[in-house]
């Protein structure tokens, strides 16, 4: 009897433990998921100074464009596929500014918080006054750095204006070319997108990290093809990021075996492309010792092969089969560098 009740005074505090881990369980799993995600933070930077927004009559025309230009793009910020098992996501935020700078929404998820954004950016009042450019890019800066992911590597600024400053004042942040700078030195990428016509393609071109984040792209135009060119600025620059993030690898020889992954590194996105794009490449194949290669398990890898860089591994000498039988299963090491 009391060496039961021992052993009942044992058990009992062991099965509420377990009881209580379990219950836990489910909270820690539905963390997972998300370190499986590849964000992308995007900040859009709009200019609704009085260069913008009484330019054309009906005034505030222009401005009107411009935050359908923005609603446009937010709509296309939908998760979609990258690679290791992992989705591509957006986390997008906008301000707009004068000779203020007026935070509309900081970095919020795509797609779930795509209709908030959008109603705020459709609420915007144009302020109508000076044109502070280089204090609106900083801020949109500050606001990418304290939000969002930590993969700074993937963060973006698309920044609409027509260039004008204000004339006779001094810029009072540090002027463009001192933000842009600071966006550079971050790694932060910037595309210049036009508010049209009569926008000042020097000052665009001062804004934009080089000259693939501006070429020809505008979110207003007087035109009749105004339709058409918006919708190639947003899709160009859509296919611009998402290449930058998900270069498309070269075309691999087949392979003896199913390329590995590590389904729980959170890797960096771009930097993936050396050996996670595809799956890294296991050493090349050697038989077994002292069995039949065609056997079932007979196919391993060398304790010494293991860890070592694919390039560099080389078979085992002693263990090598016939020139015929080694070209038949093609190892990672053959396949092009951009391919692991």
């Amino acid at each position: 009897m009391r060496l039961r009740d021992f052993l009942l005074t044992l058990l009992l505090p062991a099965g509420l433990l377990w009881r209580g881990s379990s219950a836990q369980r489910p909270e820690i799993i539905s963390q997972v998921p998300s370190a499986e995600d590849c964000p992308v933070d995007l900040f859009f930077v709009l200019d609704t100074s009085e260069s913008v927004a009484l330019r054309v009559k009906p005034f505030g025309d222009l401005v009107t464009q411009v935050k359908d230009f923005t609603n446009r793009f937010i709509d296309k910020l939908t998760q979609r596929y990258y690679r290791c098992d992992r989705n591509l996501v957006w986390n997008a935020g906008a301000l707009h500014y004068s000779d203020e700078v007026v935070l509309i929404k900081g970095l919020t998820p795509m797609p779930s918080g795509q209709s908030e954004l959008k109603n705020r950016v459709s609420a915007v009042n144009y302020i109508g006054k000076g044109t502070y450019t280089d204090c609106a890019i900083k801020r949109g800066i500050e606001e990418l750095l304290i939000g969002g992911s930590h993969h700074k590597e993937n963060k973006y600024l698309i920044v609409v204006t027509d260039g004008h400053p204000l004339e006779g004042y001094k810029e009072p942040c540090g002027g463009l070319d001192d933000a842009a700078n600071e966006a550079k030195l971050l790694g932060i990428k910037v595309f210049s997108v036009a508010i049209s016509p009569n926008h000042l393609d020097q000052r665009l071109n001062i804004i934009a990290t080089d000259h693939a984040y501006r070429r020809n792209f505008t979110a207003t135009s007087l035109k009749p093809t105004r339709e058409m060119d918006v919708e190639e600025t947003i899709n160009t620059i859509i296919d611009m990021i998402v290449s930058a993030v998900c270069p498309l690898p070269s075309p691999a020889r087949p392979r003896a075996h199913p390329p590995r992954s590590n389904p729980f590194s959170l890797c960096s996105c771009p930097a993936e492309t050396q050996h996670g794009a595809v799956g890294e490449c296991l050493p090349p194949l050697s038989p077994s010792p002292g069995g039949d290669p065609w056997l079932k398990g007979a196919w391993w890898h060398s304790p010494a092969s293991l860890g070592t860089p694919p390039s560099r591994v080389q078979p085992d000498p002693a263990a090598a089969l016939s020139s015929n039988a080694v070209s038949s299963f093609p190892s990672c090491s053959a396949a092009p560098s951009s391919a692991r």
